[in-house]
């Protein structure tokens, strides 16, 4: 840093605590009738602001006089010949940067509010997709103001500021869901750029994890574009931006034999080869140019929850999954009588319900997903008048499932709601190796998962019958573990891992399901004791009741 830079910020240091706690010419003029509006604002607002708080003024900035007996006299307050701080003025917009990198590039100036505080935030400004237009003269860019605010800048780490993690999205989509600035731009393909970022991210399950769950860690846009260099990911690095929290799905991804596929298909198409050049089936229309890591399936910003929809090739209805039991473990021990009648009964009503709305097919799975959210065998009201809730065992095995729909909504920018399909394994794959591969694992999750939830069922009928289960219910949890894993292993995409887990998963749920079983038999044979008991009682009574008459 040059010599005059030197005495720049040695003179703001000293004008800074010579008044940064007083009212200053600037704030005495702007709360003056000479102002109104926003610009009469600034000097309400500023008092709050991160600089103020740390003994900061008007000045320090856009240098002049701050000596308050100058508050009516312009011409001495703005005087660029003030040798301790001349005056600059609001900057132009394409110098803001630097503006207000004068003090946040200089270490030795930073260091005196903060050792910890960074100095390449300008530096890297000009590394983002911001900053390289923002060179080109494109003054519509995003600068550090309009992503901080201006004289009411609040640290980052306030509740309030528009980048503190709930609020970076909202301020990014100021401009990115501006469909009238955002018409001016394209991306690398030459392609317009979308304005339905925000809005497909506010149905993710990242945006559900922060909003609903309250984890400030989950991603927002800064966790994947970073935020001073802010630029999009490329492809090929995006995974590794994903693989920061998943690291056990990036790990066994890079591990299988589609990692190894994928970068031979990507290969070809970098010379020009298309999909329809090698294949005739369904995969000959397919538009793809690159294939991503997590991108190709997951999307980027409407990554809503996986569940067992993306495999493709459901059952009728997303019922069966937990109802219907399937597989190896299937005739072990059947369902109670009762409960099958039961199930029977409500699925055939909601089936009727939904040919009477005309649904079939994906619109007939969606919907039966939203009524097992409601049926009164699912749900409790926690009090009288009170919130109703998902039951904790129904609600614990939906979520754990991943029983889920096959079209996803969010509002554009406009209000409107929007239905996009997700994306399934049977969008690329039809009749070969990658569709017998999702068929083995839909199998597979659907027969784990029905026999974890008829040993659920089981033993919650016991337990209401007054039998304790306790010494069971490990087994059903190590069970609920397997079937978590196997979700996991879809990244793998081997048939053989997955068969491999679901064994162990259904040892455990057999386990489960022969104790749920004892339970019951304990509970008829407790049932039919009492019979017998209450049935002596009666006759001893008779008995008695007779000899007293006779009496």
């Amino acid at each position: 840093m040059n010599r005059r830079s030197l005495l720049l910020i040695a003179a703001l240091l000293v004008a800074a605590a010579s008044y940064g706690a007083q009212p200053t010419s600037c704030v005495k003029c702007h709360d003056s009738d000479m102002f109104a509006g926003k610009d009469r604002a600034i000097a309400h607002n500023f008092p709050t602001d991160v600089h103020a708080q740390v003994g900061l003024s008007c000045h320090n900035c856009h240098g002049g006089n701050p000596d308050p007996k100058l508050a009516e006299d312009s011409m001495a307050a703005m005087d660029p010949a003030f040798k301790a701080s001349p005056f600059v003025g609001k900057p132009d917009r394409k110098a803001i940067p630097e503006f207000c990198g004068r003090c946040h590039s200089n270490a030795a100036f930073m260091r005196t509010f903060n050792p910890a505080a960074r100095i390449d935030e300008v530096s890297e400004y000009w590394t983002s997709r911001h900053g390289q237009l923002l060179k080109t003269g494109d003054a519509n860019v995003a600068t550090c103001i309009d992503c901080h605010s201006v004289h009411d800048m609040k640290r980052h780490t306030q509740v309030e500021s528009p980048v503190y993690p709930n609020h970076v999205a909202e301020t990014c989509s100021r401009c990115h869901s501006n469909a009238k600035l955002m018409a001016n731009y394209k991306d690398d393909a030459g392609h317009p750029l979308p304005t339905n970022q925000f809005a497909k991210w506010r149905v993710s399950v990242h945006a559900k994890a922060m909003y609903e769950k309250g984890d400030l860690s989950a991603p927002t846009c800064n966790d994947c574009h970073g935020n001073h260099g802010a630029t999009p990911p490329g492809i090929e690095s995006v995974s590794f931006v994903c693989g920061k929290c998943h690291a056990r799905e990036a790990e066994l991804f890079r591990k299988s034999a589609k990692h190894e596929d994928w970068t031979k298909h990507n290969e070809l198409l970098a010379g020009g080869t298309t999909c329809g050049t090698c294949h005739d089936d369904r995969r000959a229309k397919l538009q793809i140019t690159h294939f991503s890591e997590c991108v190709t399936c997951h999307e980027n910003h409407g990554v809503v929850r996986p569940t067992v929809a993306i495999l493709g090739g459901l059952p009728d209805t997303p019922c069966a999954f937990c109802h219907e039991g399937t597989g190896p473990l299937a005739g072990r021990i059947a369902e109670p009588v009762e409960k099958a009648e039961h199930y029977q009964e409500l699925r055939g009503g909601l089936v009727q319900r939904a040919n009477a709305l005309g649904l079939n097919g994906d619109a007939r799975f969606d919907w039966l997903v939203d009524q097992a959210l409601q049926l009164p065998t699912h749900v409790q009201q926690t009090k009288k008048g009170g919130e109703v809730r998902l039951r904790p065992e129904f609600g614990r095995l939906f979520e754990k499932f991943r029983i889920g729909k096959t079209h996803y909504t969010y509002n554009d920018v406009n209000g409107r709601p929007v239905t996009e399909p997700i994306r399934r394994c049977v969008d690329c794959h039809d009749k070969d190796a990658g569709s017998a591969n999702a068929t083995a694992y839909l199998n597979a999750t659907r027969g784990l998962t029905s026999m974890i939830a008829r040993s659920e069922r089981i033993l919650l009928a016991a337990s209401r019958g007054g039998v304790e289960v306790r010494k069971a219910r490990p087994e059903l949890d190590a069970a609920v573990d397997s079937q978590i894993e196997l979700a996991t292993l879809v990244h793998t995409f081997a048939s053989n891992d997955v068969q491999a887990k679901q064994k162990e998963g259904l040892q455990h749920a057999e386990a489960a399901l022969v104790a749920g079983q004892r339970s019951l038999e304990e509970l008829d044979y407790r049932r039919r004791g009492l019979l017998v008991a209450l049935g002596f009682i009666v006759l001893v009574l008779g008995g008695l009741t007779a000899k007293i008459r006779t009496l």
